[in-house]
């Protein structure tokens, strides 16, 4: 009787801490970025924090907030441009974590031109078509950003939308005249004659802003202040495994960064992050805001989760 008793114990416990388990859908797009996720998922850093988070690749960036908004996912992963126009737009999200915060040594972003283009400064590109990856996302506006630094008006240049493996073939085909990317697709198009890359664009930018943010909507956010913490705690301990274990991290990573292999072991490390303050965002508000891309000032305590 001791024994069958020991035994329904037991397994109501265990039935309870399957039951604890918090859901979690985590829509994320394929970028380096996002590598602690991976990693935090692979190796259960958050099945024993209690959440149970499903993966969702989502295509497209900007699609994340109205995916968060539909619950069909409960974080996001996004830029921070898209969430703070989302946000902007009236949508009440909040940001929960960091995914990775931007380094300028050595570079990871840059602009490569057409090596019979004739563009060797900023000023060359008037009039010019120029490719990135998604319009008034992250790549796009630090290039606006770099241009006017530089006396260029952005509105000279034409900004054309394409998908990051598709920029070398465009750039040789003439479509475009530049393009902005990142590595390790800026060295592959130099190796192999396609662009030469410009001087100066990195170097341009600060260090330590956020390339990347986990978003949730802040009903949800506050209905789930534990599952938000341990979400935090377990992309933290990701970030610790990643600076221990580079390779089996570099593994971890290419399970949902699905490149061919040369290219994954060329890619840099991103610079992985898990807390989320105002200062990650900043940067982000003040550009554009003089790129006259919000309607209002946003206040940040107001759209970071604690």
């Amino acid at each position: 009787m001791h024994v069958l008793r020991a035994l329904t114990l037991a397994l109501s416990l265990f039935c309870g801490a399957v039951m604890a388990q918090t859901k979690i859908t985590l829509g994320y797009t394929a970028v380096p970025d996002f590598a602690a996720a991976f990693i935090a998922k692979e190796r259960g850093f958050f099945e024993k924090r209690g959440l149970d988070v499903q993966l969702q690749l989502i295509t497209l960036t900007s699609n994340i907030p109205a995916t968060l908004v539909s619950n069909s996912a409960q974080i996001g992963g996004t830029t921070p441009t898209v969430f703070l126009q989302a946000a902007d737009g009236g949508l009440d999200l909040v940001g929960i974590a960091s995914g990775a915060l931007s380094h300028n040594t050595p570079p990871a972003i840059g602009v490569a031109v057409r090596p019979d283009g004739g563009i060797r400064e900023a000023k060359d590109l008037i009039g010019k078509k120029f490719g990135v990856p998604g319009l008034n996302g992250n790549l796009h506006v630090l290039v606006r950003r770099w241009l006017t630094l530089n006396g260029v008006d952005p509105r000279q240049v034409t900004f054309i939308e394409l998908p990051l493996p598709q920029m070398p073939d465009v750039l040789r085909g003439g479509g475009v005249d530049a393009v902005v990317t990142a590595e390790p697709f800026i060295t592959r198009m130099r190796s192999g004659g396609v662009g030469v890359p410009m001087q100066g664009f990195a170097a341009s930018m600060p260090d330590g802003f956020s390339t990347v943010v986990y978003t949730a909507t802040r009903k949800w956010a506050t209905s789930n202040g534990p599952a938000v913490r341990a979400f935090r705690e377990a992309l933290a301990e990701a970030v610790a495994f990643a600076q221990a274990n580079r390779s089996e991290a570099y593994a971890d990573l290419g399970k949902y960064f699905k490149v061919p292999l040369p290219v994954l072991q060329a890619t840099p490390w991103p610079r992985l992050a898990s807390d989320i303050t105002e200062d990650h965002v900043r940067f982000w508000v003040d550009t554009m805001r003089e790129q006259d891309m919000l309607r209002k000032h946003p206040v940040l305590a107001s759209l970071i989760a604690k």
